[in-house]
């Protein structure tokens, strides 16, 4: 078992999730469309928490992006009642078997994500 971590401020991740490039770079198309209805400040808050439980799944997994992951192969998602949900994709699902665990948390200006799984 691993697990990582990762916080940030909502703040910095306004301008990104302003962006369409960016976000087309950063998050999937699943990703994308839940986001699609929501608009400032609460897309930002949605997105940087999107963004935080993806960086703290490639440090449970041991790689940064670029290092064999790419943004769209961590993709998290939310089940019937809300929780995020992770899906690996391509070269993050060679290495951990799913599921992956996620508690995301959200205050004030801050985000912050664990996650905890078995990797390869």
């Amino acid at each position: 078992m691993r697990i990582g971590i990762d916080i940030m401020h909502i703040s910095r991740f306004t301008r990104i999730s302003e962006h369409p490039r960016y976000r087309h770079v950063l998050f999937t198309e699943r990703e994308a469309a839940a986001a699609s209805t929501l608009r400032q400040p609460r897309l930002a808050e949605f997105l940087a928490g999107r963004f935080c439980a993806k960086e703290a799944v490639a440090k449970l997994l041991g790689r940064g992006f670029g290092q064999g992951l790419t943004w769209h192969d961590i993709e998290i998602t939310a089940d019937a009642f809300g929780a995020p949900e992770v899906t690996l994709h391509r070269g993050a699902a060679t290495l951990a078997s799913e599921p992956i665990s996620l508690s995301l948390a959200h205050q004030g200006d801050l985000v912050v994500c664990v996650a905890m799984g078995k990797v390869r």
